[in-house]
């Protein structure tokens, strides 16, 4: 058996080689496309009886769909077992004219 002369691949040369670059190039055709999306939220916390009342709203849009959801957060003292409940209303209008509209509702316990 005869002993190579030939310095071993380091990473760097593995990572350069055509081989590797080769692939990434194929990979590189299948990308997708990808959108702008802005969003705008507000919301605003007021005191309540040993608890916290915000009332907030979200627009997004993006060149596919725009969004808009109205909710009312509530959170509880910081003392003890605290709590959030999150009611909120959302429509989802695509650009196509389809419209979707939802409500939800969640409640979260920390302790």
């Amino acid at each position: 058996m005869e002993a190579s002369n030939a310095p071993a691949a380091s990473g760097l040369d593995r990572l350069l080689s055509d081989s590797l670059i080769h692939a990434l190039e194929e990979d590189s055709s299948h990308t997708a496309e990808v959108s702008s999306r802005w969003t705008l939220k507000g919301e605003w916390g007021f005191a309540l009886h040993n608890a916290t009342g915000i009332p907030y709203a979200s627009l997004s849009a993006s060149d596919a769909k725009r969004d808009l959801t109205l909710g009312w957060r509530l959170l509880s003292s910081p003392a003890g077992l605290q709590s959030e409940l999150d009611i909120k209303a959302m429509r989802r209008q695509q650009n196509n004219n389809e419209q979707n509209h939802g409500i939800g509702a969640e409640l979260k316990l920390y302790w």
